[in-house]
């Protein structure tokens, strides 16, 4: 159920993002996208095991409303700005792209998550999850702040 509501605030908010950037440009959203991203990755950060499961989904959500309001517009803009015998050629490097970053860091996360398990001496299962977890919103609370850095 939370995994539906979750894909139900993205496909919402992409559509968001697409008015808002036909009514203004694509910095706007982008940055704000990053900036609610990075909120939604540090309370995400900042969840221990004992957090209820409301927190986490609310931090899901939070995260799943900046992704989309930073890449549409993002995406739109860069295809925009190819020019029309190149539009296809754009749109296939994006695709590919888009895989290949999504396969680098699926691999990035697991080394992070592994990496903080083995690094957490204390505490059960659960508690070394919880801090590799951590390791990979770290992560991304850096990617997050520099691409909010690069806007400006």
């Amino acid at each position: 159920m939370a995994a539906a509501l979750t894909g139900i605030i993205n496909a919402i908010t992409s559509a968001l993002a697409g008015r808002i950037y036909d009514s203004q440009d694509a910095k706007r959203p982008a940055v704000l996208g990053f900036i609610i991203a990075f909120i939604g990755a540090l309370t995400l950060a900042l969840a221990t095991p004992p957090a209820p499961v409301w927190y986490i989904i609310l931090s899901q959500i939070i995260l799943m409303i900046g992704c989309p309001l930073a890449m549409a517009p993002s995406q739109t803009y860069a295809l925009n700005a190819t020019q029309s015998p190149a539009s296809a050629d754009g749109s296939t490097i994006m695709n590919t792209l888009q895989q290949i970053v999504g396969a680098v860091a699926t691999a990035i996360a697991t080394i992070l998550l592994a990496m903080g398990q083995g690094m957490s001496k204390k505490g059960g299962s659960t508690v070394r999850f919880t801090n590799g977890a951590h390791y990979g919103f770290y992560f991304n609370l850096n990617r997050y702040r520099l691409f909010i850095k690069s806007y400006n």
